[in-house]
Protein backbone atom coordinates (compact mmCIF):
# COMPACT_ATOMS: atom_id res chain seq x y z
CA UNK A 1 0.00 0.00 0.00
CA UNK A 2 1.27 3.65 -0.91
CA UNK A 3 1.36 6.06 1.99
CA UNK A 4 3.31 9.75 1.26
CA UNK A 5 5.13 11.17 3.59
CA UNK A 6 2.09 13.44 4.96
CA UNK A 7 -0.51 10.49 5.33
CA UNK A 8 2.18 8.52 7.65
CA UNK A 9 2.88 12.26 9.58
CA UNK A 10 -0.85 12.21 9.94
CA UNK A 11 -1.42 8.68 11.77
CA UNK A 12 1.23 9.60 13.83
CA UNK A 13 0.15 12.56 14.77
CA UNK A 14 -3.26 11.50 15.81
CA UNK A 15 -2.16 8.24 17.65
CA UNK A 16 -1.32 10.79 20.23
CA UNK A 17 -4.58 11.10 21.25
CA UNK A 18 -6.52 8.47 19.55
CA UNK A 19 -4.61 5.56 20.92
CA UNK A 20 -5.28 7.04 24.79
CA UNK A 21 -7.81 5.47 26.65
CA UNK A 22 -10.52 7.29 28.38
CA UNK A 23 -12.33 5.53 30.83
CA UNK A 24 -16.30 6.24 32.28
CA UNK A 25 -17.48 3.84 35.02
CA UNK A 26 -14.98 1.31 34.41
CA UNK A 27 -15.28 1.01 30.26
CA UNK A 28 -13.33 2.89 27.82
CA UNK A 29 -14.92 5.73 25.95
CA UNK A 30 -14.40 6.66 22.13
CA UNK A 31 -11.18 9.17 21.37
CA UNK A 32 -12.69 9.96 18.17
CA UNK A 33 -15.88 11.05 17.22
CA UNK A 34 -16.52 11.64 13.52
CA UNK A 35 -19.35 14.03 12.34
CA UNK A 36 -20.93 13.81 9.02
CA UNK A 37 -22.00 17.99 8.64
CA UNK A 38 -23.51 18.16 5.64
CA UNK A 39 -23.99 15.91 2.38
CA UNK A 40 -22.32 18.40 0.41
CA UNK A 41 -19.18 17.97 -1.68
CA UNK A 42 -18.29 20.45 -4.44
CA UNK A 43 -15.92 18.00 -5.64
CA UNK A 44 -15.76 14.45 -7.75
CA UNK A 45 -12.86 12.07 -6.96
CA UNK A 46 -12.73 8.85 -8.85
CA UNK A 47 -11.99 7.18 -5.69
CA UNK A 48 -14.96 8.60 -3.97
CA UNK A 49 -18.52 7.05 -4.45
CA UNK A 50 -20.15 10.45 -4.63
CA UNK A 51 -17.88 10.47 -8.39
CA UNK A 52 -20.92 8.76 -9.12
CA UNK A 53 -23.91 11.02 -8.61
CA UNK A 54 -26.42 8.05 -8.95
CA UNK A 55 -24.97 5.98 -6.55
CA UNK A 56 -24.33 9.34 -4.04
CA UNK A 57 -25.80 12.36 -5.45
CA UNK A 58 -25.25 16.19 -3.75
CA UNK A 59 -28.31 16.94 -1.22
CA UNK A 60 -28.57 19.84 0.75
CA UNK A 61 -29.32 17.89 4.11
CA UNK A 62 -27.00 19.46 7.16
CA UNK A 63 -26.03 18.78 10.83
CA UNK A 64 -28.88 20.78 12.79
CA UNK A 65 -27.58 23.53 15.28
CA UNK A 66 -29.98 22.20 17.79
CA UNK A 67 -28.87 18.44 17.54
CA UNK A 68 -24.75 20.01 18.09
CA UNK A 69 -25.83 21.77 20.98
CA UNK A 70 -26.76 18.31 22.63
CA UNK A 71 -23.97 16.65 21.38
CA UNK A 72 -21.64 19.35 22.91
CA UNK A 73 -23.15 19.24 25.98
CA UNK A 74 -22.75 15.65 26.52
CA UNK A 75 -19.02 15.57 25.50
CA UNK A 76 -18.64 18.13 28.10
CA UNK A 77 -20.47 16.31 30.87
CA UNK A 78 -18.30 13.69 30.16
CA UNK A 79 -14.73 15.91 30.50
CA UNK A 80 -14.22 14.18 26.76
CA UNK A 81 -10.10 14.04 25.90
CA UNK A 82 -10.67 12.82 22.65
CA UNK A 83 -11.29 14.61 18.77
CA UNK A 84 -14.37 15.69 17.48
CA UNK A 85 -13.46 15.09 13.36
CA UNK A 86 -15.85 17.73 11.11
CA UNK A 87 -16.01 15.95 7.81
CA UNK A 88 -17.68 12.45 7.33
CA UNK A 89 -18.79 12.14 3.47
CA UNK A 90 -19.00 15.60 2.32
CA UNK A 91 -17.12 18.54 2.09
CA UNK A 92 -17.83 20.43 5.76
CA UNK A 93 -17.28 23.94 4.72
CA UNK A 94 -20.17 24.03 2.36
CA UNK A 95 -22.71 23.65 5.82
CA UNK A 96 -24.42 27.34 5.75
CA UNK A 97 -24.01 27.80 8.91
CA UNK A 98 -19.97 26.19 9.20
CA UNK A 99 -18.88 28.84 11.76
CA UNK A 100 -21.54 28.29 14.12
CA UNK A 101 -20.98 24.45 14.40
CA UNK A 102 -17.47 24.83 15.03
CA UNK A 103 -18.10 27.31 18.11
CA UNK A 104 -20.49 25.42 19.32
CA UNK A 105 -18.41 21.64 19.52
CA UNK A 106 -15.08 24.25 20.21
CA UNK A 107 -16.79 24.78 23.54
CA UNK A 108 -16.33 21.59 24.87
CA UNK A 109 -14.20 19.45 22.59
CA UNK A 110 -10.95 19.29 20.54
CA UNK A 111 -12.42 20.07 16.92
CA UNK A 112 -10.17 19.04 13.60
CA UNK A 113 -11.34 19.85 10.67
CA UNK A 114 -10.96 17.70 7.07
CA UNK A 115 -11.21 20.26 3.81
CA UNK A 116 -10.15 19.54 0.39
CA UNK A 117 -9.42 23.82 1.13
CA UNK A 118 -11.60 25.74 -1.58
CA UNK A 119 -13.32 27.26 0.60
CA UNK A 120 -10.18 28.40 2.43
CA UNK A 121 -9.00 31.68 2.83
CA UNK A 122 -6.58 33.54 5.58
CA UNK A 123 -9.89 34.95 6.89
CA UNK A 124 -11.83 31.81 7.20
CA UNK A 125 -9.11 29.88 8.72
CA UNK A 126 -8.11 32.49 11.59
CA UNK A 127 -11.91 32.59 12.41
CA UNK A 128 -12.55 29.09 12.72
CA UNK A 129 -9.38 29.18 15.08
CA UNK A 130 -11.17 31.94 16.96
CA UNK A 131 -14.19 29.99 17.49
CA UNK A 132 -12.53 26.69 18.40
CA UNK A 133 -10.97 24.87 15.73
CA UNK A 134 -7.61 23.20 16.98
CA UNK A 135 -6.14 21.50 13.87
CA UNK A 136 -6.73 21.85 10.00
CA UNK A 137 -6.10 18.70 7.95
CA UNK A 138 -6.23 19.70 3.99
CA UNK A 139 -6.52 17.15 1.46
CA UNK A 140 -4.76 19.00 -1.80
CA UNK A 141 -6.21 17.21 -5.63
CA UNK A 142 -4.22 19.94 -7.89
CA UNK A 143 -0.87 19.55 -7.69
CA UNK A 144 2.29 20.48 -6.18
CA UNK A 145 1.82 24.55 -6.91
CA UNK A 146 -0.87 24.45 -3.31
CA UNK A 147 1.44 23.44 -1.11
CA UNK A 148 3.03 27.17 -1.38
CA UNK A 149 -0.53 28.37 -1.04
CA UNK A 150 -1.70 27.30 1.88
CA UNK A 151 1.50 27.13 3.45
CA UNK A 152 0.77 31.29 2.90
CA UNK A 153 -2.47 31.21 3.91
CA UNK A 154 -1.63 29.65 7.78
CA UNK A 155 0.90 31.94 8.04
CA UNK A 156 -1.10 34.91 7.10
CA UNK A 157 -3.74 33.60 9.16
CA UNK A 158 -1.25 33.54 11.90
CA UNK A 159 -1.14 29.98 12.29
CA UNK A 160 1.84 28.17 12.33
CA UNK A 161 2.46 23.81 11.17
CA UNK A 162 1.61 23.08 14.71
CA UNK A 163 -2.41 23.67 13.79
CA UNK A 164 -2.18 22.22 10.09
CA UNK A 165 -1.41 19.74 8.21
CA UNK A 166 -0.87 19.11 3.90
CA UNK A 167 -2.09 15.87 2.13
CA UNK A 168 -1.00 15.66 -1.04
CA UNK A 169 -3.82 13.74 -3.48
CA UNK A 170 -2.86 14.61 -6.66
CA UNK A 171 -1.19 11.60 -7.21
CA UNK A 172 -2.15 8.80 -9.88
CA UNK A 173 -4.03 5.41 -9.92
CA UNK A 174 -1.03 3.79 -9.68
CA UNK A 175 0.40 5.12 -6.42
CA UNK A 176 -3.84 5.40 -4.97
CA UNK A 177 -3.80 8.88 -5.37
CA UNK A 178 -1.37 9.07 -2.59
CA UNK A 179 -3.98 7.55 0.33
CA UNK A 180 -5.09 4.89 2.05
CA UNK A 181 -6.89 3.74 -0.86
CA UNK A 182 -10.59 1.19 0.75
CA UNK A 183 -13.45 0.41 -1.38
CA UNK A 184 -15.24 1.85 1.29
CA UNK A 185 -17.37 -1.33 2.36
CA UNK A 186 -17.81 -2.01 -1.25
CA UNK A 187 -18.94 1.36 -2.05
CA UNK A 188 -16.13 1.83 -5.17
CA UNK A 189 -13.67 -0.50 -6.91
CA UNK A 190 -10.66 1.68 -8.28
CA UNK A 191 -7.51 1.64 -8.41
CA UNK A 192 -4.77 -0.99 -6.91
CA UNK A 193 -6.91 -2.32 -3.80
CA UNK A 194 -6.28 -4.47 -0.70
CA UNK A 195 -8.34 -8.05 -1.52
CA UNK A 196 -10.82 -8.46 1.47
CA UNK A 197 -10.02 -10.72 4.31
CA UNK A 198 -13.05 -11.48 6.22
CA UNK A 199 -10.73 -12.74 9.79
CA UNK A 200 -8.79 -9.61 9.62
CA UNK A 201 -9.54 -7.60 13.41
CA UNK A 202 -11.14 -4.09 13.03
CA UNK A 203 -10.73 -1.71 15.84
CA UNK A 204 -13.12 0.97 14.53
CA UNK A 205 -16.03 0.08 17.17
CA UNK A 206 -13.59 -0.07 19.87
CA UNK A 207 -12.40 3.60 19.81
CA UNK A 208 -14.25 5.83 17.21
CA UNK A 209 -18.32 6.98 16.64
CA UNK A 210 -19.36 8.28 13.35
CA UNK A 211 -22.60 10.59 13.22
CA UNK A 212 -24.69 11.06 10.20
CA UNK A 213 -26.02 14.43 9.73
CA UNK A 214 -29.81 13.27 11.05
CA UNK A 215 -28.58 12.14 14.04
CA UNK A 216 -27.83 8.49 13.04
CA UNK A 217 -25.11 6.75 14.54
CA UNK A 218 -23.60 4.65 11.71
CA UNK A 219 -21.50 1.85 12.76
CA UNK A 220 -18.51 3.10 10.83
CA UNK A 221 -17.08 6.23 8.75
CA UNK A 222 -16.14 3.36 5.90
CA UNK A 223 -19.90 2.36 5.17
CA UNK A 224 -21.09 4.70 2.52
CA UNK A 225 -24.58 3.07 2.11
CA UNK A 226 -24.88 3.11 5.65
CA UNK A 227 -26.13 -0.28 6.23
CA UNK A 228 -25.89 -0.04 10.15
CA UNK A 229 -27.71 2.65 12.57
CA UNK A 230 -26.88 1.81 15.65
CA UNK A 231 -28.89 4.87 17.32
CA UNK A 232 -30.21 7.89 17.17
CA UNK A 233 -29.01 10.89 18.70
CA UNK A 234 -32.30 12.36 18.84
CA UNK A 235 -33.52 10.48 20.85
CA UNK A 236 -30.28 9.09 22.96
CA UNK A 237 -27.25 10.31 24.38
CA UNK A 238 -24.15 8.94 23.57
CA UNK A 239 -23.39 6.61 26.07
CA UNK A 240 -26.46 5.19 25.96
CA UNK A 241 -25.54 4.22 22.12
CA UNK A 242 -21.99 3.71 22.98
CA UNK A 243 -22.37 0.92 25.64
CA UNK A 244 -25.59 -0.27 24.08
CA UNK A 245 -25.86 -4.48 23.23
CA UNK A 246 -25.96 -3.85 19.96
CA UNK A 247 -22.35 -2.09 19.44
CA UNK A 248 -21.06 -4.49 22.12
CA UNK A 249 -21.79 -7.03 19.61
CA UNK A 250 -20.33 -5.78 16.51
CA UNK A 251 -17.55 -4.18 18.83
CA UNK A 252 -16.79 -8.09 20.00
CA UNK A 253 -17.26 -9.51 16.29
CA UNK A 254 -14.63 -7.32 14.56
CA UNK A 255 -12.37 -7.19 17.42
CA UNK A 256 -12.09 -11.12 17.40
CA UNK A 257 -11.84 -10.69 13.44
CA UNK A 258 -14.85 -12.12 12.32
CA UNK A 259 -16.39 -10.07 9.17
CA UNK A 260 -18.97 -12.10 8.40
CA UNK A 261 -22.24 -9.79 7.86
CA UNK A 262 -22.23 -6.66 5.76
CA UNK A 263 -21.04 -3.81 5.84
CA UNK A 264 -18.10 -5.97 6.89
CA UNK A 265 -17.43 -8.66 4.64
CA UNK A 266 -17.23 -6.39 1.20
CA UNK A 267 -14.59 -4.22 3.16
CA UNK A 268 -11.15 -4.22 2.34
CA UNK A 269 -9.91 -1.43 5.11
CA UNK A 270 -7.10 -2.81 7.34
CA UNK A 271 -8.91 -0.87 10.66
CA UNK A 272 -6.05 -1.66 12.89
CA UNK A 273 -3.99 1.42 12.70
CA UNK A 274 -5.18 2.74 15.91
CA UNK A 275 -7.53 1.37 18.83
CA UNK A 276 -4.75 -1.19 20.08
CA UNK A 277 -5.11 0.28 23.58
CA UNK A 278 -8.80 0.50 23.45
CA UNK A 279 -9.14 -3.30 22.59
CA UNK A 280 -7.15 -4.17 25.45
CA UNK A 281 -8.91 -2.24 27.68
CA UNK A 282 -12.30 -3.94 26.30
CA UNK A 283 -10.67 -7.11 26.27
CA UNK A 284 -9.74 -6.88 30.46
CA UNK A 285 -13.25 -5.59 31.08
CA UNK A 286 -14.74 -8.80 29.23
CA UNK A 287 -12.50 -11.28 31.31
CA UNK A 288 -13.70 -9.37 34.44
CA UNK A 289 -16.82 -10.53 33.72
CA UNK A 290 -16.60 -13.64 32.63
Amino acid sequence: MFLTESTKKNLRRKSGYIDSVQMHQGKPLFSWLELNVTELCNRKCIFCPRHDPSFYPNQKLHLPTQLTEKISEELGELNYEGAVVLCGYGEPLLHPTFPEIVRIIGKNSRVEIVTNGDELTSKKVSQLFELGASYFVVSMYDGPEQVENFQKMFSVAGLSEDYFILRDRWHSEEDAFGLKLTNRAGAIDVGNQDPVVTDHPCHYPAYSMTIDWNGDVLLCVQDWNKRIKLGNLNFQTLLEVWYSSELAKWRRRLIEGRRSKLPCSGCNTDGTLHGYNHVKSWQRKTNKNS
